[in-house]
């Protein structure tokens, strides 16, 4: 949001703004600056630097892209000097916060919202603190805001603001969308099936299998009792393998 007043100034010094939406009344404002700031050693500079964003912001925030159009259509120059803060702007702070269009978008369309705010409560606080202080100050604050408005862009004061303002998001948004596409990347396409892996263990039976043994406590043949150990029947002779 911070990166319009940079910009701002940018218009303001090098596509001279002040000259022309005052159709060359004004002229050389960014030098008189210069020129201020030599009288203050040390800091001359950088509050010529300040006054010069500080002029350039007022003049976006009130003059709107179709007052241009409709006022000045072959100054080409003012066009630019009012487009270019928010095609800046926008291009910038969506080249470093947003990661797809929408983001890009929504990025600049914040940054209008973000300065719409607190230009249209100047527009209640400014005839609220003159209320305050002199009784009927608040309608007169409201008539010099929307007299200075009306004289410069023939629409009162709140409706310059929000349409300025509106308008020059809305053109930054276009190229923030086209930088939050340049860095989007998008996620899916591709499915991939997760495989569960199932171990298998392998259960050694470490115990001893016992064989079944073929001895009997009785012959099969002639139900005499057999000894264990004796291969043979002691009473009929029969061998201990054929015996059941």
């Amino acid at each position: 949001m911070l990166c319009l007043i940079p910009m701002a100034w940018i218009s303001f010094s090098f596509l001279d703004l002040a000259g022309g939406i005052t159709g060359g009344l004004i002229e050389d404002l960014e030098l008189a600056l210069a020129d201020l700031g030599t009288f203050i050693p040390g800091i001359g500079g950088f509050l010529s630097v300040i006054g010069g964003a500080f002029i350039g912001l007022i003049l976006i925030f009130i003059f709107p892209i179709h007052w241009c159009l409709f006022y000045r259509p072959d100054d080409v120059l003012l066009i630019i000097a009012v487009i270019v803060p928010w095609i800046l702007c926008c291009s910038i702070t969506s080249a470093l916060f947003a990661h797809s269009p929408r983001g890009g978008i929504h990025t600049s369309l914040a940054i209008g919202i973000g300065y719409m705010i607190p230009a249209l409560l100047i527009y209640l606080i400014i005839p609220a603190f003159l209320e305050s202080i002199l009784p009927g100050g608040g309608a007169i604050g409201s008539g010099i805001l929307d007299g200075l408005a009306i004289g410069l862009t023939d629409l009162p004061y709140a409706l310059a603001v929000f349409t300025a303002i509106l308008e020059g998001s809305l053109v930054g948004a276009v190229f923030g969308g086209f930088i939050g596409s340049l860095k989007y990347k998008p996620k899916g396409g591709t499915t991939k099936i997760k495989t569960k892996k199932v171990k298998t263990t392998s259960k050694v039976d470490d115990e001893p299998t016992l064989e079944p043994s073929v001895a009997t406590d009785f012959c099969t043949n002639c139900g005499a009792k057999i000894t264990p150990g004796v291969d043979f029947c002691t009473n009929c002779g029969q061998k201990r393998s054929n015996l059941k």
